[in-house]
């Protein structure tokens, strides 16, 4: 039954309603939080602070796992600068579902996209860097520079986008089930 309790409180996850997710108001977490406490399993919140992830480090049975919530009023979250980070876990709640999801990261980013996107980065680093090189660049009396933030979005329509109505979603909680225990 131990070795259950894991499983247990990521299928309970499954049965969340939406909940909002701010800086300032962090419900979602909070009642994940609480699944966590219920089932009685160890963790650290914000190991990282409140602005990197994860959002908890979960430990049972010698494993650590890092988990991460996320929420948003429509069908996919939004990561913003960084991709779902490998290993993690999601636990996605939606409000146009009034649903919760779970999924690896893995699994919704594969690694040969990640790859990809690794040498996009570095390509447009290097262009940046030869600009920035340049005498006009570093003579400029005003200070003025430029980055570059990576933005990653999701496009191609609902059947690839929408966590709940797309065709892997079963086997994307089955995956986060059958590996916890």
């Amino acid at each position: 039954m131990e070795t259950q309790v894991i499983n247990s409180f990521f299928r309970e996850c499954l049965s969340l309603p939406w909940k909002p997710n701010s800086q300032d108001n962090p419900e979602h977490e909070n009642q994940v939080e609480e699944l966590l406490i219920k089932h009685g399993l160890k963790y650290v919140a914000q190991p990282n602070g409140i602005q990197n992830s994860p959002d908890f480090y979960v430990f049972h049975n010698g494993k650590q796992y890092s988990v991460e919530c996320k929420s948003s009023k429509g069908h996919h979250p939004t990561y913003n600068g960084g991709l779902p980070k490998p290993g993690s876990i999601y636990i996605f709640s939606s409000k146009k579902y009034n649903k919760t999801t779970v999924y690896f990261a893995d699994d919704v980013v594969k690694k040969s996209k990640r790859e990809l996107f690794s040498c996009l980065i570095e390509e447009i680093n290097d262009v940046l860097k030869k600009y920035q090189s340049l005498p006009e660049w570093q003579n400029d009396e005003r200070g003025f520079n430029f980055y570059i933030r990576n933005m990653f979005t999701q496009s191609g329509g609902r059947a690839k986008t929408d966590y709940f109505e797309h065709k892997d979603k079963t086997i994307c909680e089955e995956s986060v089930l059958n590996a916890v225990y």
